[in-house]
């Protein structure tokens, strides 16, 4: 099967539009410690940084300027939603922004240009830790056997 046959339709939200390029980054995100008076430092990896899509789509025929309204309604929709890009497939994406333009010349036509973040996953609840919170139930834990110890007296008078 070849690569014209895989191609699948494009949408965002569901509403349809024909697609004429993208662009895709991604990588490593890493923080690069220097020193003072060292001639080496070294770059920590903090992991895989967010995807982004940059879509050009279009719109055209006879109503072109309701499919192009349905499209930035779409992205300014709240939440996240899936993005299907021909050649992609299906993701699950947020808007970032858009910008939609229509000319004289090209009549029943607009290009719309959409910026996408991958959604990723929230953290959840349990995950995070109130630091503050467990320093400070320590250091009372701490101080609760320091005075329930019975050396707690020695040597103070």
């Amino acid at each position: 099967m070849s690569w014209r046959n895989r191609l699948l339709p494009a949408s965002f939200r569901g509403v349809p539009f024909h697609f004429e390029d993208n662009e895709r980054a991604g990588g490593r995100r890493g923080v690069v410690h220097e020193y003072p008076k060292r001639n080496t430092g070294y770059a920590e990896d903090m992991g895989r940084r967010q995807r982004t899509f940059r879509v050009r789509g279009y719109t055209i025929g006879a109503n072109y300027d309701l499919q192009v309204r349905l499209l930035e309604l779409a992205c300014e929709a709240d939440g996240p939603a899936l993005l299907v890009l021909p050649t992609r497939g299906p993701s699950l994406v947020l808007c970032n922004g858009f910008a939609a333009m229509e000319t004289r010349e090209e009549g029943g036509f607009a290009t719309i240009d959409m910026d996408f973040v991958e959604a990723g996953s929230a953290p959840s609840a349990a995950a995070s830790i109130n630091t503050g919170e467990a320093v400070s139930s320590a250091a009372d834990a701490a101080s609760a056997s320091v005075a329930a110890s019975p050396m707690s007296g020695i040597g103070h008078q």
